[in-house]
């Protein structure tokens, strides 16, 4: 039987990103030639005073839906982000885990992950606690750009609650841009949680991002390490054949260990989830049993649907 799982997708509220990481998200854009943001339509469009920034920001509760049921999605995994210590907002991460996981109540195709900065100490694993008995979320999402080593040992209360309530990670890796920093987020930094917790599964979004080549040799080094393709649509613009490369590049030494994501609503407008999809099924990249294990056996089977 055929499963199709998309393991990394996003619901935003424009009310839980500080000003100060719109303001620089818009600062690069705007430096690219009008001519050329042309090229994407209105994905580029940004407004600091509007309630939706930039276009694939916020998006009604139909686009996913239609998203889901347009190809046939047995699941959408939901991951929410802590922004709250980036700066001042008009929304907790406590209220917007409320806000982001009552509007999947909709559908039980939608599988909301929490979300909590380490960096919160003590208030961090009180969190996802509270988090956990509210919700019984399947797992975590971990975005280290917002200021954190994975690895650091002050960490260690953090990661046992996690590994305790057996919750799957998904980290965010590679590029980041300001106030965020892209240091943090190197695959390699989760080498020494893979060890210390073999039981916790650990999902390195982006086949690793900008820092691809630290993923295989952690995926060699540790059995519990996995990996989503979400973000390769962003070569669809100018190498295309680079989306089936770098899917197979880790495929074909871990079928077992790669899990199919869109990373929506991100590209939707400019390489939709359908493309993606078809570009997968279609790529002469691997055999029946990888595109298969991809596109969701993988994913079902770690988190035990």
């Amino acid at each position: 039987m055929l499963v199709l799982i998309d393991a990394h997708a996003h619901m935003w509220d424009r009310k839980m990103l500080p000003d100060l990481a719109v303001r620089s998200y818009m600062a690069p854009v705007l430096e690219i030639p009008e001519e050329e943001r042309k090229k994407y339509g209105t994905m580029l469009d940004f407004n600091l005073e509007d309630e939706v920034p930039f276009a694939d920001y916020a998006v009604s509760i139909e686009e996913p839906l239609e998203t889901i049921y347009g190809n046939n999605m047995d699941y959408m995994v939901i991951l929410g982000t802590d922004f709250e210590l980036l700066g001042s907002g008009k929304m907790t991460n406590e209220e917007y885990m409320d806000w982001m996981f009552q509007r999947c109540t909709v559908d039980d195709k939608f599988l909301p992950f929490i979300s909590v900065d380490p960096n919160k100490g003590a208030d961090a694993v009180k969190m996802i606690e509270q988090l956990v008995k509210k919700y019984d979320p399947k797992g975590i999402k971990m975005y280290p750009a917002t200021g954190f080593y994975p690895s650091d040992p002050k960490f260690k209360d953090y990661w046992d609650k996690v590994d305790d309530l057996g919750l799957t990670v998904v980290t965010h890796a590679g590029m980041a841009l300001p106030p965020l920093d892209e240091k943090y987020c190197h695959p390699s930094e989760f080498s020494s949680v893979a060890e210390k917790y073999p039981d916790m599964n650990i999902i390195i979004a982006h086949l690793g991002g900008k820092f691809h080549e630290e993923l295989l040799p952690l995926m060699e080094e540790h059995e519990n390490i996995y990996t989503d393709c979400s973000a390769l649509q962003g070569w669809a613009h100018d190498d295309r054949s680079m989306i089936c490369k770098r899917i197979k590049s880790v495929s074909s030494r871990f079928p077992d260990r790669i899990v199919f994501g869109t990373d929506f609503p991100l590209y939707e407008s400019s390489f939709s989830a359908m493309q993606f999809i078809r570009e997968i099924r279609e790529g002469d990249w691997g055999t029946d049993y990888q595109k298969d294990a991809l596109l969701g056996k993988n994913m079902a089977r770690i988190l035990g649907l």
